[in-house]
């Protein structure tokens, strides 16, 4: 059985690994985004101390793919690629269903009026993705 520090290093360094996120955002806002990923995912690997390898795998894997998800979706988002309403309301269903296999069906209900608000914000020229990344960020800890 790996100790949870193990488990800590590889998940941080596969979310570390994401060279698509600098692609797609400025530094700042790659690294705000990056930041998060790195914090949500080791709130969950912490979740299986105590856990053999296989059952911590087996349980973190749907999770960190929708943390994976979550981050690709929001840098193409700040990135000006939901320019359409209709898009942003596709992604918005996504990133609903992407939080609630993060933080369980247990979480709060979702913020559907709320996330509408934040993708839309895309359309204010003057938000920068670094601005946009940090209300996403809010909107997704209001979840938690």
């Amino acid at each position: 059985m790996a100790d949870i520090n193990s488990r800590i290093n590889k998940v941080v360094g596969e979310i570390s690994g994401n060279e698509a996120l600098l692609e797609m955002l400025d530094a700042d806002a790659a690294t705000e985004l990056l930041n998060w990923g790195i914090a949500t995912a080791t709130m969950l690997v912490k979740k299986t101390e105590g856990m053999d390898d296989a059952a911590a795998e087996q349980a973190l894997e749907p999770q960190l793919k929708a943390v994976r998800q979550t981050m690709r979706s929001a840098g193409n988002w700040a990135s000006g690629k939901y320019a359409d309403p209709a898009a942003r309301a596709q992604l918005r269903d996504k990133l609903n269903e992407y939080l609630k296999t993060i933080h369980g069906e247990g979480g709060k209900p979702s913020l559907v009026d709320r996330m509408n608000i934040v993708l839309n914000q895309v359309d204010d020229k003057n938000r920068t993705p670094l601005q946009l990344i940090q209300s996403f960020k809010g909107l997704i800890e209001e979840s938690q």
